[in-house]
């Protein structure tokens, strides 16, 4: 039963379900609610609100992995690399090079040679001017690769 306000009744706002169904879809493909928010143009806490009407289960919540190295903890971010939590949030493959081949020069990156991000043994890094990492990286950019040469 409506309630009634001073012009009427208060009608509840329509039910959107075809869009919570979308939403949900994609939650379900392995999308954060803050993902799924930005394809919707809405907030994480709006899809948050729109699946707990509904009923719909999350996903439990666990812990990031993470390892240690020299004594601090790294954990695993959403790009797959290892980072610090605390004290310069640094990458984990930045601090193993640097630890076997001292200061990484300016205008240099260290790149994981077989594509995997969380592979950090040394054997696996290799130093590159930031052109050659970016190209590495993204080969059809013909606006990246053309823009090495102004420099050049």
């Amino acid at each position: 039963m409506a309630q009634m306000g001073t012009e009427g009744p208060i009608m509840p706002r329509p039910r959107n379900d075809e869009k919570a169904d979308a939403m949900y879809d994609l939650y379900t493909q392995g999308f954060s609610l803050e993902q799924v928010g930005r394809a919707f143009s809405t907030t994480r806490q709006g899809v948050y609100k729109m699946f707990a009407l509904r009923n719909f289960p999350l996903r439990k919540i666990g812990p990031l992995p993470f390892i240690f190295w020299n004594g601090e903890k790294y954990s695993i971010r959403s790009n797959g690399y290892y980072a610090k939590t605390r004290r310069g949030r640094r990458y984990l493959h930045t601090e193993v090079w640097e630890s076997a081949h001292g200061e990484i020069p300016h205008g240099y990156d260290v790149h994981h040679v077989d594509g995997d991000p969380s592979n950090n043994a040394i054997g696996n890094l290799g130093l590159y001017t930031k052109a050659e990492h970016s190209s590495l990286h993204y080969p059809g950019n013909f606006a990246f690769q053309m823009s090495r040469f102004k420099n050049a």
